[in-house]
């Protein structure tokens, strides 16, 4: 059979709070790393936070994060940023709605508002883990401006589900941005018209895959996209009912290694439908 090229989410789909993939989830992948197809991390990480999740998967992992702003492949990384009209309009729908906002560069984390304390550890790993030295506060609008260069995508996280509903929206409503979830309490910024899914065409072209060679596991609402461009998109089992609507293919769930129990009936089975 053909090498497939295979786009795993991180959070709901590789790991949960443990932060820790499953054994059999890294013997399987490892396995069939070893047959000759290919792997990428998927994420809307940043790139820090994707490489030490990598790592616990498999050596040299490739990587597609911060929701396909970011790619590294064999080591090359490449990105792309919001524009300075972009962070403006983050800027005021955050300070509207008194929103937890991040943004992110390749090495760190600039933040308006710290997350509340309600905000459990898992949606801390979600940004940048605990390590301070990761953190930088943006005080006023004129620092946001001066990075614009460096910023390559935001988030916003808030226990508050209706104040985030609402904020969701007025993103969504900037020209400059493309806002999605992973979880109903955040919001997931991009520049407009980048997405896990433009990334996997990027790099499908980059490496020659034909698409027909795709596959791609996914629970979250911003990794809808990207479950409808491969050939095989699938649902984890704990997948929010949106993206399991959306797709045709299923798996079991996070706790049932749903990444091993799909890899061994399509790679291992050889389904070609």
């Amino acid at each position: 059979m053909s090498p497939y090229t295979v786009f795993m989410d991180i959070d709901g789909t590789l790991v949960g709070e443990s932060q820790y993939p499953s054994k059999r989830v890294v013997d399987t992948i490892a396995k069939y790393r070893a047959q000759g197809h290919r792997f990428f991390i998927a994420s809307g990480r940043p790139l820090f936070s994707a490489s030490m999740m990598a790592d616990r998967i498999g050596p040299d992992l490739d990587i597609i994060c911060s929701n396909g702003t970011v790619t590294r492949i064999g080591g090359q990384v490449e990105a792309q940023h919001l524009s300075t009209n972009a962070l403006e309009g983050i800027w005021r729908v955050a300070k509207q709605y008194d929103l937890p906002q991040y943004f992110f560069t390749l090495e760190k984390v600039m933040y308006l508002t710290p997350l509340p304390a309600a905000v459990s550890a898992d949606g801390k790993h979600r940004i940048a883990g605990e390590d301070p030295s990761k953190y930088v506060a943006i005080e006023t609008l004129e620092q946001l401006r001066a990075n614009a260069g460096k910023i390559i995508n935001a988030i916003a996280i808030d226990p508050d589900l209706e104040k985030i509903a609402k904020a969701r929206v007025a993103m969504n409503a900037l020209p400059d941005v493309d806002a999605s979830s992973s979880y109903a309490d955040n919001i997931e910024i991009t520049a407009h018209g980048v997405n896990k899914a433009t990334a996997i065409l990027r790099v499908c072209q980059e490496l020659n895959q034909p698409l027909a060679r795709t596959m791609a596991f996914g629970d979250g609402s911003n990794d809808l996209e990207m479950l409808k461009t491969v050939h095989y998109g699938i649902a984890m089992g704990n997948a929010n009912e949106k993206v399991k609507a959306a797709t045709k293919f299923h798996t079991a769930d996070l706790e049932h290694d749903g990444v091993a129990v799909a890899l061994d009936k399509f790679l291992g089975g050889a389904a070609e439908d």
